[in-house]
């Protein structure tokens, strides 16, 4: 980014054969030199806009909303820095954000968010932003990326007894949902469905059994009900399934005016994943962990070696 000159404009008129001239006025100042660049107070009233307004609409005393737009302003000059250090430090590597690339981020933002342009622009306008200040917002964020990439990527560590350490503290992620393969006979007899039970007990099929004796639709394909979680059943039949095994079968129990068994054909844990299998997952995670850990460590470098002089 090369150096911007400030502007300082003199507002003029003519009326009527005379002319008279206005003292010249500021219209913006420098709060910020960043090596050879600047940041202008311009940028950082655009930058805090938004937030200013929230503050000033909140519930908290004058002298409140004064200290967290005093932070916000800090805040926000800091992050303007960093981002005019990034585009140095891109610019010495040469890297450079095409548009496509741009683009494809915000198709892949509005894939992700099922929104299309409309959409966007609405979500954008409710946060006081433009299509080209989002666009210029995600291609400082695609520059980060790839400054991470080129810059910290190498001194990223992730062993595997880091990935098992992470799998054995986010267990209950990977667990996944546990889903009961099942089997039904429905009868009207409480007879017979006695006869039933004794017959399963004594070991005999109970898809055959099924197909001989239930009155349900689905008789001709052994009783099979399909794949369910537990969640999704009665109290009762959940208290029935709860404790099952795999080829184990409730007590005859009374559904309606009938009378029925369920078999647990199958018990499986939909979505669960080993360490192993999670591997690519975790790496993911904590290489963005520890590469924002580094970027961090890393723009802290620059700004100890860079000429910054804050005047805000």
């Amino acid at each position: 980014m090369k150096i911007r000159q400030i502007i300082f404009l003199g507002i003029g008129m003519a009326m009527m054969g005379f002319f008279s001239q206005s003292s010249a006025e500021v219209i913006d100042r420098i709060v910020a030199i960043v090596n050879n660049d600047i940041v202008t107070l311009s940028e950082l009233n655009k930058a805090t806009m938004v937030y200013r307004k929230n503050i000033q609409a909140s519930q908290n005393s004058d002298t409140r909303k004064q200290e967290l737009i005093t932070q916000l302003e800090s805040d926000m000059l800091n992050q303007l820095v960093e981002s005019s250090l990034t585009i140095q430090e891109a610019g010495k590597y040469g890297i450079e954000v095409k548009t496509q690339d741009v683009d494809r981020a915000i198709e892949n933002f509005k894939t992700a968010n099922k929104i299309d342009d409309e959409g966007l622009e609405r979500g954008l306008a409710a946060e006081g932003m433009t299509i080209a200040e989002y666009r210029e917002k995600m291609k400082d964020q695609i520059l980060q990326s790839m400054l991470v990439n080129r810059a910290v990527r190498s001194k990223i560590v992730i062993t595997d007894e880091d990935i098992q350490t992470y799998y054995d503290a986010h267990k209950d992620e990977f667990i996944g949902i546990k889903k009961y393969q099942l089997r039904n006979i429905l009868s009207q007899s409480q007879d017979e469905i006695t006869l039933v039970e004794n017959r399963l007990k004594s070991g005999e099929s109970f898809a055959d059994l099924a197909q001989e004796f239930s009155i349900g639709s689905n008789a001709s394909q052994g009783g099979e009900l399909g794949l369910f979680d537990i969640n999704s059943f009665s109290q009762d039949i959940k208290t029935a399934l709860e404790g099952l095994k795999k080829g184990d079968h409730t007590p005859v129990m009374k559904t309606g005016s009938a009378f029925q068994i369920i078999y647990v054909e199958d018990i499986i844990m939909e979505g669960n994943q080993t360490a192993d299998q999670a591997k690519t997952k975790i790496q993911n995670i904590l290489f963005k962990e520890q590469g924002q850990k580094q970027f961090n460590q890393w723009m802290e470098s620059l700004k100890q070696n860079a000429h910054i002089k804050l005047m805000l």
